[in-house]
């Protein structure tokens, strides 16, 4: 009944999100365990498991950037600006509870593996891989994939704020460059010309 209702749940997971790849780090961690323990050699695709989250993450330093982000978004009026804002909060905040899942699941996996070997139920590991590896996959809606985004950009310090207001900045410059261009020309008047009259024919 336990197996049957976690295969259930399983499915519902996308495939390629972080939630995939979390469950195949344990699901790795478990099947490695198991073959460890029987003597079955691992292949290369199942020996190595590694999860991609910040390591020296700064909780306290993340969290202060957070608020300011929401006190400048509290203060702003724009609505695209606003927009902007959010995306970046949210991704923050998506980044930040990863980093935290990742990091107990890091430290927590190799202490759930000791215990079952200590309980000698090693087998049941290979029994919850085998359930996980049965399990189907339903894809990413577009929601979820912009969520992932958003992580992402937040994962390289990318902010939509910064990127909306320099976008902002060379537009100006730019119309700035072409009013002052044709205020100068205006000013400055008809270029006179240079060449020499032509003379006139004398009639005969």
């Amino acid at each position: 009944m336990l197996f049957e209702c976690w295969r259930k749940w399983l499915e519902g997971v996308p495939p390629n999100s972080n939630s995939k790849k979390l469950l195949d780090h344990i699901k790795n961690t478990f099947v490695n365990t198991y073959c460890e323990h029987e003597g079955i050699p691992v292949t290369g695709r199942l020996r190595g498991s590694y999860l991609e989250y910040d390591r020296q993450f700064d909780t306290l330093a993340k969290v202060h950037e957070i608020e300011a982000l929401q006190v400048q978004l509290d203060a702003t009026e724009n609505e695209e600006e606003q927009r902007a804002l959010e995306e970046d909060i949210t991704g923050r905040i998506l980044w930040l509870c990863w980093c935290g899942i990742c990091a107990e699941v890091d430290e927590l996996l190799p202490k759930v593996v000791g215990y079952i070997r200590g309980e000698g139920d090693v087998e049941g590991l290979r029994e919850i891989y085998r359930v996980m590896n049965q399990t189907g996959h339903i894809d990413p809606n577009d929601a979820q994939a912009h969520l992932r985004r958003i992580m992402l950009d937040a994962r390289a310090g990318i902010s939509k704020h910064q990127l909306l207001l320099a976008a902002r900045a060379a537009d100006q410059a730019k119309w700035s460059g072409a009013t002052r261009v044709s205020t100068i020309a205006n000013t400055q008047g008809p270029t006179p010309s240079t060449s020499a009259p032509t003379p006139s024919t004398p009639m005969i």
